[in-house]
């Protein structure tokens, strides 16, 4: 019983003096990621670091911020509203047709031969359907979140369209793929 003992002490004597655990050295990287991937996104529009953060405290994804920005922006309104809206559980697509932005704002014109991977569906739909009836288009909001995430980060990093789009790949949140693409 004793070795027992004197082998859990000598185990949490050897963890006491590793550094942060990965998972807590993690959440820095992250919380780091944040603020860039922010700030970037806070240079695309006319909006201080102060008034992303605000926004920030709204219980939305770090990578819809943007949305709510663009939205705001295209839409008129104010930023709370429609991080208000988002908040109490309304789609993106029900978002877009409540303020009347159409569809055709969120379209990237990727260079011809870019495979689109995810967003595949989502650009045969726009080609089959006439640019008067995109409003009774039905996007995902994931197909919203990335679409305009790829515009702004591609515009904003000086990246191409193609590079987002490649580095999203329809895995993960966009403050990574900020974080790959900047680096």
């Amino acid at each position: 019983m004793s070795r027992i003992h004197g082998a859990m002490v000598g185990v949490l004597a050897l963890l006491s003096v590793l550094p942060l655990s990965v998972a807590a050295q993690r959440r820095v990287s992250d919380q780091t990621a944040i603020d860039a991937y922010h700030a970037t996104i806070g240079g695309a529009f006319p909006v201080s670091a102060q008034e992303v953060g605000i926004l920030a405290d709204w219980p939305i994804r770090s990578d819809e911020i943007v949305v709510v920005l663009f939205m705001a922006a295209n839409a008129g309104v104010s930023r709370d509203a429609v991080a208000s809206l988002r908040s109490s559980g309304a789609s993106w697509a029900s978002i877009m047709q409540i303020y009347s932005v159409d569809a055709g704002v969120l379209r990237v014109p990727f260079p011809t031969g870019t495979g689109l991977g995810p967003l595949e569906e989502t650009y045969r739909t726009l080609s089959e359907t006439p640019r008067a009836s995109w409003a009774s288009i039905d996007l995902s909001d994931q197909t919203v979140i990335a679409l305009v995430n790829i515009r702004i980060l591609a515009r904003e990093v000086g990246g191409t369209v193609g590079r987002v789009l490649r580095t999203w790949d329809g895995e993960g949140d966009f403050v990574l793929v900020h974080e790959r693409i900047t680096r």
